[in-house]
């Protein structure tokens, strides 16, 4: 029989499914008890009410996708490492394309869900200070490889991280209409051509 961690995981995973398909409105004891093929008693045993059920998805979601980024390798050129972060952010192949999809169904719910608002506010604000920090990187690495004298940099605007959110996002939700493998393809093209132009 499955510990309890190892139920709940059972049961989130079929909840992204559910929603993938159906958005979170399609989220009942029944249809992920299908899902997960387990019984509805089962389902209610790890989350006696559904919105339970749809906060632990959600966070767990949150939770495989910042380690997911914090595993990647910091190592080597800067402006080749902080640019494949930013392209792990981008819905580029299959798996990706579904997470997207869950995810944005479960930040528009939250609006409706004080709790999960507040789980969204916080991965955004992680995702803000991580947009910082890649910024600042590749800031310093194009500062260092020109020619002229290096001054000492103005300190980094926190709106030139929110306009690289803006795009990272718009970007992601552009992607997420087409299939995953005309995304692959256009996503890091539009990507470096920010990246190019920013750097000016």
């Amino acid at each position: 029989m499955e510990n309890s961690r190892d139920g709940k995981l059972r049961i989130a995973e079929a909840v992204w499914r559910t929603v993938a398909r159906e958005g979170v409105a399609g989220v009942s004891v029944r249809a992920v008890a299908t899902e997960a093929g387990v019984t509805g008693g089962t389902v209610q045993y790890h989350f006696p009410a559904r919105a339970q059920m749809v906060h632990f998805a959600m966070e767990l979601l949150a939770e495989r996708f910042t380690q997911r980024l914090t595993a990647m390798p910091r190592t080597g050129p800067v402006l080749a490492w902080t640019r494949a972060i930013l392209l792990e952010l981008l819905p580029l192949n299959d798996e990706r394309h579904r997470e997207f999809r869950v995810w944005l169904s479960f930040t528009t719910h939250a609006h409706t869900d004080s709790e999960l608002t507040a789980l969204s506010r916080r991965f955004e604000g992680q995702l803000r200070e991580l947009y910082q920090r890649l910024l600042r990187a590749r800031r310093d690495a194009i500062l260092g490889d020109r020619d002229a004298p290096r001054a000492e940099p103005e300190p980094l605007d926190d709106r030139d991280a929110a306009v690289l959110e803006a795009v990272v996002d718009g970007l992601a939700l552009q992607l997420a209409g087409m299939e995953p493998g005309a995304a692959a393809t256009l996503g890091p093209e539009l990507l470096d051509r920010y990246l190019e132009v920013s750097a000016r």
